[in-house]
This record gives structure tokens, C-alpha cells and sequence, in this order.
């Protein structure tokens, strides 16, 4: 006969999170005194094979995860191991909304902490469980690879192994360049080729800005509706445990200008973490919120994006420096994939012409991309572009700098006026 268990742990005494998806554990049915823990029988019952739902019941009752019986009692323990940590934790107030469930045997009995489950309650258990943590998806994402990615992003394939390869051994990349050379664009769809999908549930998307923190990326205690302060996980600790429970794919978190955040302030106790040779399970940080063991999986990759037009803004700090690469993206404008998407519009070749000639009299960090003309649009649109977009750029550029402020508007309003 299958039986099925539930263990409650305390993370205070033992803290399942801290092992990996496979590991073996073993829990005693004694107590520090020595004598038998409460409902021992089960201890006795517990069979090879068999399934346990772990429940921490502090600091707020909820089911984090499964494991199966490895080995059977022996020396007062019983070997367990571990198959899955959820990302979706199941509340006890959720368990408790559905009728059929609401007064299993650990929510009635106080004192144990190995119960047996019936296989109805079990499965009813598991459907919640499942609902919230998804096991496998049967989703399918359109295939993306390389030739893709150079369509779309008018690289040169030898530009492309190069990032590539950067991304994959360096681990933490920042794609530095001036406005309009798709930066975020070039992240995502360097990600997407990488995985040889779109597959959009392995990429967490971020952006920093001046006041965003370690409550929000990586835990911290935060108010709810009411005002009343609780502890939550950040999207970063939450991503994370995804890639440590999906070890053979790989994971990618994009940070859209991540210079306009306080990077060691926003990573915090885990910013030690980022090196590459400290990722895994044997580098480690003890969260100060939770207490629980934290490190970041070697699957998981960071691509920055950084604006360099914005001069105070600059990556000063050296200690955030030395824990990514910088692979600058500049104007694309003689890729020809790029010469052969624009060749139909002459107002738009012969604005391509000026902005080169512009970016050729500038510094690099105040030229102009070449993603202000990948969008399909009609002359009339083209010149919204010039007249919303690049003139209120230049003026901006060169606020300083009247001369050369109104030679350029000059330029990019003439060649405009010329259609």
C-alpha cells in the first residue's frame, strides 16, 4: 500500500531550502532529548520510494516543497531526498479554502511533526500545488538562433560569437553605448538565441532606477494593502531558486539601465555572489531577513544595459566594475543588412547620411543610433522622428555648446526640408 507523508520543519532547527534538488537529508524521529518524537509510528510506516510535502510552519505556515522517502528508518532516522523547492509557496490559508482538506491531521495535531496523508488528500493537495508550481510545461516557443538574431539586430556574425561567447563565460555583461543602438533590444534577443527559443520564462526583466532596493529584488519586509509590514520575496531571490530547480537550462536576467541604481546597495549581502567562479551552492550568503542560505546558481547570466550619453550616470564604483564585462554597441549604420533595409526610402538614406556624418564630428557617447530608422514608416513619419526625437536629442546633447548645438540641428532640419 502507497502512503503518503508530510513532514513540518522548522527553518530555525532545519532548513530544507539549503539543499538542491536531489540531495539527500536525513531527519531524526527522536527528539534532542532522546525520547521518541510525537505520532512515531509513522516514522516506523514510512516506506522507500514514498512522497512527503515539507511544511514550514515558521515564519507563516506554508508548503515549500517535496521530497521521497530514500531510505528507510534506520539509527533513529529516516534518509530523505529531495525532489523539488517550490517557487510558488502554498499557504495553509489556501489549503484551507477548499472543503475537502481543511482539517487534515497536521492542521488537527499540534504535536507531531511526520503526518500520513489519505490519497485523496494528497492529491487534492498536489492539484494546489501544482496549479501554483507547474512541474513541466507543455508551452511551446518559437525557435530563435543565431540567423535570427542577426536579422533582427544587424550584427556581423563574428560580432555575434564574440558577445556570445562573453556572456556565457563572464556570466555578468553590460551592453554600454549612446542612445538608439538597441541596447534592451540586443539583451533580450541575445537571450533568446542562447536558449534556441523565445522562451520569455527563463528572462526576468529589471530596470534600476535611484530608488529601487534590496526589499524589492532580493527580500525585505515590505507593507501590504493595509500598511502592516511583511516579509517578501524579491523577484531576484524568486528567479533565482527557478534556476536552481531547472539546473540544465539556462536563465538570464536583463537590468535595463542599471546604472541609475545603486548596484552594491540593490544586491546587497549578495553582491559578493556575482563573481563567476563564486556562483553555486558551496558559495553561499546567510540572508539577514529570512535567515535562509542564499547563493546564485551557475546557470543563471546577467546582461546589463547602460546608457553612456548620461555622464553622471557613468559606472564609477570599481568594485561593480571588476564583477562584469563591458561590450560597447555602437551605430550600426554600415551593417548591410541595415543598408539593405533602408535602400527603399531615400529620405531615410539620405537622413542615414547625415546622422554618419553627425556621429563622425561627435564624441562616442553623444552620436546617434541607428534604431531611430528601424521602424517602418512613411516620410511624413520620418520627419515626426527628425523634428520629436533627434532635434530634442542633439539640443539636449549640446545645451552647453550653442555653436555646435545649431550646426546640427541645422543639418538634420535641412535634410528633412529637402523631401
Amino acid at each position: 500500500m502507497q502512503n503518503y507523508w508530510w513532514l513540518n520543519v522548522n527553518p530555525r532547527v532545519f532548513r530544507f531550502k539549503d539543499f538542491d534538488n536531489g540531495d539527500l537529508f536525513s531527519y531524526s524521529s527522536k527528539n534532542e532529548d532522546g525520547t521518541d518524537r510525537k505520532v512515531h509510528s509513522n516514522f516506523l510506516e514510512a516506506k522507500k520510494g514514498e512522497i512527503v510535502f515539507v511544511y514550514e510552519t515558521v515564519p507563516v505556515g506554508r508548503i515549500i516543497g517535496m521530497c521521497m522517502v530514500e531510505k528507510e528508518l534506520e539509527n533513529d532516522a529516516i534518509c530523505f531526498k529531495k525532489l523539488e523547492a517550490f517557487t510558488e509557496y502554498v499557504l495553509r490559508t489556501e489549503i484551507e479554502q477548499n472543503r475537502e482538506i481543511v482539517n487534515i491531521e497536521p492542521f488537527r495535531n499540534q504535536e507531531g511533526i511526520f503526518f500520513k496523508l489519505s490519497e485523496e488528500e494528497y492529491l487534492s493537495v498536489y492539484n494546489i500545488v501544482r496549479e501554483m508550481n507547474p512541474k513541466v510545461t507543455y508551452m511551446t516557443y518559437p525557435k530563435y538562433e543565431k540567423n535570427d538574431f542577426l536579422d533582427e539586430c544587424f550584427f556581423e556574425a563574428d560580432e555575434y560569437d564574440e558577445l556570445k561567447e562573453l556572456i556565457l563565460t563572464r556570466k555578468n555583461v553590460i551592453l554600454q553605448g549612446p542612445p538608439g543602438t538597441g541596447k534592451t533590444f540586443i539583451a533580450k534577443r541575445m537571450a533568446f538565441s542562447i536558449l534556441g527559443s523565445k522562451d520569455t520564462g527563463k528572462i526576468l526583466n529589471v530596470q534600476f532606477h535611484p530608488k529601487y532596493s534590496g526589499d524589492e529584488f532580493i527580500e525585505g519586509f515590505r507593507p501590504d494593502d493595509i500598511g502592516i509590514y511583511k516579509y517578501r520575496e524579491g523577484c531576484f531571490k524568486h528567479f533565482c531558486n527557478q534556476a536552481r530547480n531547472d539546473k540544465e537550462k539556462k536563465y538570464f536576467l536583463l537590468i535595463d539601465e542599471i546604472n541609475r541604481g545603486d548596484v552594491i546597495k540593490v544586491f546587497g549581502d549578495t553582491f559578493m555572489l556575482l563573481e563567476p567562479d563564486k556562483r553555486g551552492k558551496d558559495n553561499y550568503v546567510e540572508l539577514p531577513a529570512s535567515k535562509e542560505r542564499f547563493y546564485i546558481p551557475s546557470n543563471l547570466y546577467i546582461i546589463g544595459t547602460m546608457n553612456i550619453a548620461d555622464e553622471e550616470k557613468t559606472m564609477s564604483d570599481y568594485a561593480v566594475r571588476r564583477r562584469f564585462s563591458f561590450y560597447t554597441v555602437s551605430p550600426l549604420f554600415d551593417n548591410q543588412k541595415f543598408k539593405d533595409y533602408c535602400k527603399n526610402s531615400p529620405l531615410k538614406t539620405r537622413l542615414i547620411e547625415t546622422v554618419k556624418d553627425i556621429n563622425s564630428k561627435v564624441a562616442k557617447n553623444k552620436q546617434i543610433g541607428h534604431c531611430y530608422f528601424c521602424k517602418d514608416e512613411d516620410d511624413k513619419e520620418l520627419i515626426r522622428t527628425v523634428k520629436y526625437e533627434l532635434i530634442p536629442l542633439v539640443e539636449e546633447y549640446f545645451k552647453n555648446d550653442e555653436k555646435m548645438k545649431n550646426n546640427l540641428v541645422k543639418k538634420l532640419s535641412e535634410t528633412v526640408d529637402k523631401s
